[in-house]
This record gives C-alpha cells, sequence and structure tokens, in this order.
C-alpha cells in the first residue's frame, strides 16, 4: 500500500510535469516571464523557511531572466521549463495544497521548489560558473 506522502510526491510530479507545458508559452515572452518572476519572488516572501535554498532559488531566476533575454543559451531548454513549471506551480494558489490552508499550504510549494532545485542542480552550478567567468555577478 502506497502512503500519503508517494501519492502526494507523485502528485505533486505530474502537476509540476503539466506545468511544463505552460512553461513554454513564458520562455518566448520576455514580459510574461518576468511579470511571473515578480510574482514569484512576492510569493517567495510568504513561504516560511525553505532551508538554504533561497540562495538556489536567487540563481534560478537569474539563469530563467538569462536565458529568456537571450544572454545565456548553454543550458538545457529542458531545464528551462522545469525551471519556469515551478515557478509556475508555486505562484498558483490552488495547487495541490491550497494556500489558503494556514500552517500548511506552502509545504507543497517548497517542496516543489526543492525537487525541481535538485534536480537542475548541475545546471545551476554552470550557470554560476558563466556568471563568474564573464563578471555577471
Amino acid at each position: 500500500m502506497k502512503s500519503k506522502f508517494e501519492y502526494s510526491k507523485r502528485k505533486l510530479l505530474k502537476l509540476l510535469e503539466e506545468n511544463k507545458e505552460k512553461a513554454k508559452a513564458f520562455i518566448d515572452d520576455d514580459e510574461r516571464t518576468e511579470n511571473l518572476l515578480r510574482d514569484f519572488e512576492e510569493k517567495l516572501k510568504l513561504i516560511p523557511k525553505i532551508g538554504n535554498r533561497v540562495a538556489d532559488i536567487a540563481v534560478m531566476i537569474s539563469m530563467v531572466r538569462a536565458y529568456v533575454k537571450k544572454q545565456y543559451t548553454e543550458v538545457p531548454v529542458g531545464t528551462i521549463l522545469l525551471a519556469v513549471a515551478a515557478l509556475i506551480y508555486v505562484v498558483n494558489p490552488w495547487d495541490l495544497i491550497p494556500d489558503y490552508i494556514l500552517g500548511v499550504g506552502f509545504i507543497d510549494d517548497a517542496a516543489a521548489l526543492a525537487a525541481v532545485l535538485q534536480a537542475i542542480h548541475m545546471d545551476l552550478q554552470k550557470y554560476k560558473q558563466w556568471q563568474k567567468d564573464n563578471n555577471k555577478r
């Protein structure tokens, strides 16, 4: 028998995968992406402690911006789609656990971010090196 956690994890991953399709429309539109990033940054202020991932989130946002502006394209499009899918998921207040549920409404958002950051970790490291090599920090 599957635990509730396993069921929720599978459902979360399914929702992220669905958001990858939506993400395709964002990465070709600077303004739409910038609005999503601003909404995400505002929402991030509401999520309680997400551990040491804050720096990685900032790098992910920067990488998406640089990709959409065609400044940094040395990253698989799948990585960008997954990052934008996570942003869409977090910004949506009616996701797996609705945000209005006090105390737990942001748990799924933090889980989605953690899963995506883990999945794209190597690409984030490459981007940080690119920033350093090109004086982009």
